[in-house]
């Protein structure tokens, strides 16, 4: 159930047995009556069991079991060493596990994978009807194979379930182009349409003018990766029988859709289990999983032994972690976290809808010379996190920015160092400049922030050696 009430340890009936404590007995460490160098609820256990008269102490025992000093082993020691238990942090002993369902979820189980729910079980009568409502009758079942009542007999089951979208993760679901034009948008299992009997030829180039390089006889099935588009004199990249080549997409009819590809796989991974003010935090860690198919549903499963679960509530910290930032959310990293929140506060949907954020907007970005002059000695990453964090940068930082939000929009983007021709009134000559390159089509097209926030002019897609700045290119920044 969802915020259990505690196991209680406190005695359920009145203690009015009492014992006197000999003036000679003397305690090392009050409260470890079992001396094992920790004070525990196996300490406390026993300690109830000598007040309701169940077994004795020996002479030390007696000693550490007066908590609060008053030589006599009473109710009150007892309820002095339940509060000491409760207010000791310590690392508890767990047991983790993971169980990732591709199947037997049912359609609620989003409601089940609510951030805000978590679930200590102490039954299997408990985790029956926990689990019920979210799974199917047969995932509830190889759970219960597990924990039975044997297992809940010594132990108890923090749960923490998660739910990834796929479609969020579907790298299909997702645009993106080559240098040559042809877009994922396209992909798919396809077969030569009815009219072509002797064979499909696949081409060496984009052209039915090309050479072929092979045949794919009528009615097989094959794989288009990427297309420029689905009509006569549209080519299709495909790769059969070894031979890759193109194909004209105006003789195949699409069977269906590739299998879905993923991005990344999430994945849960049990850090610790912490004890302190009365409640457990659970701290765990949002990673990704390697060969292992995607899986919607996780379920993360803590186990501690009874005897060290003491909290009245169960926190959960999910701490998701990528290369630049460390966040305390459930939401799996993404490649460019930064330039993704900021696309997501300003709905950035387009290629022009970033350009323009990246040195006009209603908190406009402006150009600090300073930061940094020599581009060499930057990464993407670097210039990029500062942008987005100061809305302020030189011409790298806006070039970053965008290249960052370009990717993230399915384009090649690439991140130039290079130089353009100075003013007079600078000494003339060249200085150092970044912009942004992105090849479509066969032409490297230049989208510069920095020449349309300094000129007012259009910098978006500009061509080599058309344009009013001179730009020479010397490398990329990675």
């Amino acid at each position: 159930m969802k915020y259990p009430k505690l196991l209680s340890l406190a005695l359920a009936a009145t203690i009015s047995a009492s014992t006197i404590i000999p003036s000679c007995a003397y305690a090392l460490i009050s409260g470890d009556i079992n001396n094992d160098g920790a004070i525990t609820s196996e300490d406390l256990t026993l300690l109830q069991e000598y007040v309701l008269g169940k077994s004795g102490f020996t002479k030390d025992q007696a000693a550490s079991a007066d908590i609060n000093g008053d030589k006599i082993i009473n109710s009150s020691d007892v309820a002095k060493l339940r509060k000491t238990i409760l207010e000791t942090a310590k690392d508890l002993s767990f047991k983790s596990a993971i169980s990732r369902l591709n199947t037997g979820y049912k359609d609620n189980f989003k409601n089940f994978a609510d951030p805000k729910n978590e679930y200590v079980i102490k039954s299997a009568s408990e985790l029956k009807s926990t689990l019920s409502p979210y799974v199917s009758d047969a995932t509830v079942n190889n759970f219960l194979t597990t924990y039975n009542d044997q297992f809940f007999s010594k132990s108890v089951l923090l749960l923490k379930p998660f739910y990834y979208d796929p479609a969020k993760y579907n790298k299909n679901k997702s645009v993106s182009k080559l240098s040559c034009g042809c877009s994922n948008a396209y992909a798919g299992i396809y077969t030569p349409d009815s009219r072509v009997d002797k064979g499909l030829n696949i081409r060496k180039e984009h052209t039915a003018a090309s050479n072929s390089l092979g045949i794919i006889p009528p009615g097989t099935k094959f794989a288009v990766t990427y297309a420029s588009g689905t009509s006569e004199g549209n080519f299709g990249h495909v790769t059969y029988n070894g031979i890759s080549g193109y194909i004209n997409m105006g003789w195949v009819t699409k069977v269906s859709d590739l299998a879905p590809a993923y991005s990344s796989i999430p994945d849960v991974k049990i850090n610790s289990v912490k004890y302190a003010k009365s409640s457990i935090t659970v701290t765990a860690q949002e990673t990704t999983a390697s060969n292992t198919a995607f899986a919607a549903a996780v379920i993360a499963q803590a186990i501690l032994p009874k005897k060290e679960y003491y909290a009245s509530s169960v926190k959960w910290t999910v701490t998701t972690t990528s290369t630049t930032t460390t966040t305390t959310t459930t939401t799996t990293a993404v490649k460019y976290p930064l330039a993704k929140a900021r696309m997501d506060k300003m709905g950035i949907k387009t290629l022009q809808d970033a350009f323009y954020d990246c040195y006009k907007k209603p908190d406009r970005i402006t150009k600090y010379t300073e930061w940094e002059k020599d581009g060499t000695k930057i990464t993407l990453e670097q210039a990029a996190e500062y942008g987005f964090k100061n809305r302020t940068g030189n011409c790298y930082v806006l070039a970053a920015m965008f290249c960052e939000m370009a990717r993230l929009l399915g384009y090649d983007a690439h991140l130039i160092n290079g130089k353009v021709p100075l003013a007079a009134a600078h000494g003339g000559g060249y200085g150092p400049h970044g912009w942004v390159e992105i090849p479509e089509n066969g032409t490297n097209y230049i989208y510069d922030p920095d020449y349309a926030l300094e000129t007012g002019n259009n910098g978006f897609k500009l061509v080599y050696g058309n344009t009013a700045w001179s730009y020479i290119k010397i490398g990329e920044i990675k």
